[in-house]
Parts: structure tokens; sequence; C-alpha cells
């Protein structure tokens, strides 16, 4: 999410090749928690004003749709998620994002964290 954003990134030429490939009228479905998650590594990464203008952006955006809000449910298939992949360090975001997927019917995640694709997710690019 970030990727696409920010020029200064390392993977963003790779992040938009990806966008591109895409059908017209795509919609990529995220969480809460990777929203916020993104907004608070904008922040970190590139400033405030950054973070602020990405935040913005992506109420604003036809790209992204958020399919799952942060509940007790999904919190607790996170920690799951976590049990159960306990030998990959999972981040709890990173865990809700793959109970997420299985629990949508989902296709991947697009991101470049390999932690998914070790947890058999699909990592797209």
């Amino acid at each position: 999410m970030t990727a696409l954003s920010a020029p200064g990134d390392p993977y963003h030429a790779r992040a938009v090749d990806f966008l591109r490939s895409l059908p017209p009228g795509t919609r990529l479905a995220t969480s809460s928690l990777v929203f916020a998650e993104a907004v608070t590594l904008m922040a970190a990464r590139y400033g405030q004003d950054a973070a602020i203008r990405f935040a913005e952006g992506f109420h604003g955006s036809r790209l992204w749709s958020v399919v799952h809000y942060a509940d007790e449910s999904m919190e607790r298939a996170a920690v799951a998620t976590m049990r159960r992949f306990r030998d990959k360090s999972l981040s709890f975001t990173d865990a809700a994002v793959i109970a997420t997927v299985r629990s949508e019917g989902l296709d991947g995640v697009f991101g470049f964290d390999d932690d998914f694709r070790r947890c058999g997710v699909a990592l797209y690019p």
C-alpha cells in the first residue's frame, strides 16, 4: 500500500507496474488494521504531511476497499493465526491479514512481505 504512494520506496516501481497490469476498475481489498499500519509507516518514513495526504487519498480512492474493520472476532482470528504459525514470528497485523484473506475468500495479498507466502497465502506481484 505504501509502496504505491511513495516514489522513494524500494518497491515503488514494482507496485506501480503491478497496478498497471490489473484490469480497469479493479479494486484492492484491505483491512482497517493494514490502513492504520500504512499511515503510521508513512508518517515514520516520510513525515506527518505525507501520512495525512496518504490517508486522505486512500479514503477518496476508487482503488481500495476496506473489507474488514478491526473487531473482537478479527483480533481472535489474528491470535489464532499467530498461534498456528508461531514459528514464523508474524506481526499481529500480518496475522490479521492472513485470517482476513481466508475468511473473506480473497485471492492473496498485494505486498512484498514473504511471511505471507511462507504461510500459504499468494503474494502479488
